[in-house]
This record gives structure tokens, C-alpha cells and sequence, in this order.
């Protein structure tokens, strides 16, 4: 075997590996795991893309819902019936408290006041002497008007008021004839569960009614706050609120 020989059977030997080089190999990692990222990425991105689709598509086909109403709650109201027989010849004035030993003006030179749990109306005409028409009268323990719960009438001219124990009273009206106004009422703080109320019976057309003999007596209605009727004095009058 010459030279020539010995040089062909080396070069029909394998090359002996090189070996590897740790910085070729980091960034050979790196990039496949770029490669794989950006394509997960892009499946990713896609499947997104889909669903959206999808739901715009499921939106478009299906019918609008419309917005839904607020519950709305409601306050009881004692309005009259929508064809009452009566012509009011007033709104209804708001409720109020008269402090302990209080005083109130309810018409043109009248007062009601209270002193512990007795109560007066009292009369301040110019150039004429202060007094009480009623006297003073007692509420609690007064063996003349029972429990107290009948509303009973006072009158001093146009004026009626009413001085009664009843917690759930709300709304009062009063009626003459055809004609009604609602009573300004007062809770009594000095003298627990009483009330007063207090209207002067004046302006206004009555509907046209048939005379009668009871035309000019004047009725008392009271009511709780949902409209219901409690007591009702003297009898006989139809009910202003549901009537």
C-alpha cells in the first residue's frame, strides 16, 4: 500500500464529531421555543377571533331585550272617588305636631292651645277681651266624654274643630250639604294618641241637590293613611272618599 492508498483510506473514515459549543446550543433553544411561542400565539388568536364572531353573529340573529323597568313603590293616597258625589272645596294640608303647651293659630283670630292634657280654643278679637269659647276642657280622665274617641263638633262661626284620642287618624273630612274640605290636623305631643283638627267652612259651589232637612248639619269623617274610614260623627252622611 503506497502513499496514495493510505491517503484514500483516510479520507473514507467518518469525520471524528466536533464538539459542541454551549453558546450555539442556548441560542438554538431560544429560537425554537420563539417559533413555537409566536405559533401558539397565532392558534390562540384565532380561536378568540372565532368565539367573537361567533358571538356578534349569535347577537345580530337573536331579537333585542328591552330594558327592564324600575319597580316604582307607591304611597296610599286618601283621595276622593273619581265621581264623588261631594265638590272639595280644599287640598289636603300636610300633617303637624303641636309641642307640649303648645299654640297653633287654625283662622282669623283663633287659637287652640293645650296646658298639660287639657286644650281650649281661644279668641283674640281686636279691641274685644280674650276668652275661651269651650272653656277649658279636659282630655284624660274626663268622665264626660268617655274614652275620648269620638271626634265630636266645636263651632265658633265658619270654624269647626274636632279634639279626639284616635293614633291612626290621618286624614279628616268635613262635609255640609254637598260640600267638603279637608281638615288641617294636628298630633297632640303633651297628650299622647289625641288629636286636632280644625276647617273653616266657607267658598266654593255644591253640586245641585234636592233640599233637606239636614242640609246644614256638618259631618266628621276620619281616616288611617290607606284611605280606610275609622269613625265617622254624627251618622247618616254618605263617605266623601268613597262615594
Amino acid at each position: 500500500m503506497n502513499d496514495d492508498d493510505i491517503r484514500a483510506v483516510l479520507r473514507t473514515q467518518p469525520q471524528q464529531t466536533q464538539p459542541l459549543d454551549p453558546a450555539k446550543v442556548i441560542a438554538g433553544a431560544h429560537h425554537r421555543r420563539r417559533v413555537r411561542g409566536v405559533t401558539a400565539g397565532v392558534v390562540a388568536s384565532a380561536a378568540v377571533v372565532a368565539v367573537v364572531a361567533v358571538s356578534v353573529i349569535s347577537s345580530a340573529g337573536g331579537a333585542s331585550q328591552p330594558p327592564v323597568a324600575p319597580l316604582v313603590s307607591t304611597t296610599p293616597t286618601t283621595t276622593p272617588a273619581a265621581k264623588s258625589i261631594y265638590a272639595f272645596q280644599n287640598a289636603e294640608p300636610p300633617i303637624s305636631t303641636l309641642p307640649r303647651d303648645g299654640e297653633t293659630k287654625i283662622a282669623d283670630h283663633l287659637y287652640f292651645a293645650t296646658r298639660g292634657t287639657q286644650w281650649a280654643v281661644i279668641s283674640r278679637v281686636p279691641s274685644e277681651p280674650e276668652y275661651e269659647p269651650f272653656g277649658w276642657r279636659k282630655t284624660v280622665g274626663n268622665d264626660n266624654i268617655g274614652d275620648g274617641t269620638s271626634p265630636g263638633l266645636q263651632s265658633v262661626g265658619p270654624v269647626t274643630s274636632s279634639v279626639f284620642k284616635n293614633a291612626k287618624a290621618h286624614t279628616v273630612v268635613y262635609v255640609q250639604g254637598r260640600k267638603a274640605w279637608y281638615g288641617k290636623v294636628y298630633r297632640l305631643a303633651g297628650i299622647p294618641d289625641w288629636v286636632q283638627t280644625s276647617v273653616e267652612l266657607t267658598g266654593g259651589k255644591a253640586p245641585e241637590v234636592t233640599p233637606g232637612p239636614n242640609q246644614n248639619e256638618v259631618s266628621i269623617f276620619v281616616y288611617d293613611q290607606n284611605g280606610k274610614l275609622l269613625v265617622q260623627y254624627p251618622g247618616g252622611a254618605p263617605d266623601p272618599l268613597h262615594s
